[in-house]
C-alpha cells in the first residue's frame, strides 16, 4: 500500500486502525503529522456542532403558525455550525489539491517549513544509513565524501520522497530524491527571494538541490551526478 493510498485512509478516518496505516505511521514521521492535521480538524468541526438545544425549542416550534412574526435567534447558532462544518469539510477534501503544483516550489516550502526542525536536528549521518534509505529508491551515494546532517522521508504531492542536508562552507544545501511518478511539473531552475534551486533528472527521480549560496549550485549537482548512483 502505498502512500497515497494511506492518506486517503486518513481522509476517510483520521483515526483508521488499518495495520498497514499503522505500521507506515511508525516509520513516517510526516504521515504522523498528517494524521494529527485531519483529528485536529475533525475534533474542531465536531466541537462546532456542539451546539446546545435552546430552551423551550419544542414549544417554540409548535407555536410558529400562531406567531405572525416568529423569533429566530435560535438558528443563528446553528447555521454558523454548519457554515463552520462545510468550510472544514471541504478544506480536508483541498489539503492535497492547494500544495504547490510543481517541484520547484514544492521543493522552497519544504526548505521553509523544515527549517526549524532541521536546524535543531541536524548532526552527522553514517553514510551506510543515508544509503539504507536511499535504496528505497534504488540508489546510493558511491564514494562521497561531503558531510550529510540530515535524512529524513518526506513526501512530494503523496510520494515518498528524501531530504538531505549536505554541509557546505557556507552552511549547508538541501538536497531532494524525488520519484518521477510524483505529479508535479518539472521545473529546471527556480527561485524566490532568499533560495535558488536545481533540478536533475536522473534515471529513477528527479534530484533536486536548493541552497542560499551560489557556489552550492555549481558544485553540487555535479557531485550528485557523479555519485548517486541508481540501479538498473
Amino acid at each position: 500500500m502505498d502512500n497515497t493510498e494511506l492518506r486517503r485512509i486518513l481522509l476517510a478516518n483520521p483515526y483508521s486502525k488499518h495495520p498497514a496505516l499503522l505500521a507506515a505511521m511508525a516509520q513516517d514521521a510526516d504521515l504522523q503529522l498528517f494524521a494529527r492535521e485531519l483529528q485536529q480538524q475533525q475534533q474542531e468541526l465536531e466541537d462546532a456542532l456542539q451546539v446546545p438545544v435552546p430552551p423551550m425549542l419544542a414549544e417554540r416550534l409548535l407555536q410558529i403558525p400562531q406567531q405572525k412574526q416568529p423569533r429566530r435567534n435560535w438558528f443563528i447558532p446553528l447555521a454558523l455550525a454548519a457554515s463552520i462544518a462545510l468550510v472544514s469539510v471541504l478544506g480536508v477534501q483541498l489539503y492535497q489539491g492547494s500544495l504547490p503544483a510543481d517541484l520547484g516550489s514544492h521543493a522552497l516550502a519544504h526548505v521553509y517549513h523544515e527549517h526549524d526542525y532541521l536546524q535543531q536536528h541536524a548532526q552527522m549521518q553514517p553514510l551506510d544509513e543515508v544509503n539504507l534509505k536511499l535504496a528505497g529508491f534504488d540508489a546510493s551515494l558511491q564514494d562521497w565524501q561531503d558531510e550529510i546532517i540530515y535524512a529524513r522521508y518526506c513526501t512530494f504531492q503523496g510520494v515518498r520522497s528524501l531530504h538531505l542536508a549536505v554541509k557546505t562552507t557556507s552552511g549547508y544545501a538541501t538536497v531532494f530524491i524525488v520519484p518521477k511518478d510524483a505529479e508535479l511539473d518539472f521545473v529546471q531552475d527556480f527561485a524566490d527571494g532568499r533560495y535558488r534551486g536545481l533540478t536533475l533528472a536522473m534515471a529513477k527521480a528527479n534530484v533536486i538541490v536548493v541552497s542560499d549560496n551560489a557556489a552550492d549550485l555549481q558544485q553540487l549537482p555535479q557531485k550528485l551526478t557523479q555519485k548517486l548512483i541508481f540501479s538498473a
